[in-house]
């Protein structure tokens, strides 16, 4: 697993220095990269700069100055965190109601394992954090082999599919949307 860099994480007043600009950088490509796929179901992809962004505000809202607790958050964060060949995202039910939630939770068990992106017509299925079973959010990552990150970065024809017996989604995805959740692989 990548690790956030000695000195990329930043606290306190230096974070309130950049925060606006950090927050509106983010916010023009949220869009893009929330990619809904019908009935309260939306698939996030994250990047390094959204991991990083998340982390920064748990640690300002708890006011968090502590090395070690800096570095054992940052540590957890880390596991959200794509690279070199991997996409990261969130599927999430987007259910405010909690006994609704649980119920959506229950019809649409194991979803998280029918989820996949297509690019360029090779298929990449996502793999689930096993942790998040009973939760309305599922960690998910798309390991890319070469040819995949390659057709990825050249803006190739990219897909994301559900096909789950309660939902079944199929989103193409723009060249902006491409470029917006392939920016770590650019690096």
């Amino acid at each position: 697993m990548e690790r956030f860099a000695g000195g990329e994480v930043v606290t306190g007043s230096a974070y309130e220095a950049e925060r606006a600009a950090v927050r509106a950088r983010l916010a023009s490509t949220a869009g893009l990269r929330r990619i809904g796929l019908g009935d309260g179901v939306v698939l996030v992809f994250h990047t390094r700069e959204t991991v990083r962004a998340a982390l920064q505000e748990l640690l300002r809202a708890e006011r968090v100055t502590d090395a070690d607790r800096i570095s054992a958050e940052s540590t957890g964060f880390a596991e959200l965190l794509g690279g070199d060949h991997d996409l990261v995202a969130t599927l999430h039910l987007d259910v405010s109601d909690p006994v609704a939630l649980a119920d959506r939770v229950a019809e649409l068990a194991g979803i998280e394992e029918m989820v996949w992106l297509d690019v360029g017509g090779d298929r990449v299925p996502a793999t689930a954090d096993p942790d998040d079973a009973a939760s309305g959010a599922h960690h998910l990552r798309f390991r890319l082999g070469p040819e995949q990150r390659s057709r990825l970065l050249a803006e190739s024809f990219a897909t994301v599919t559900v096909d789950h017996p309660k939902l079944r989604a199929s989103v193409r995805l723009t060249e902006e949307q491409i470029r917006a959740i392939a920016a770590d692989l650019r690096r």
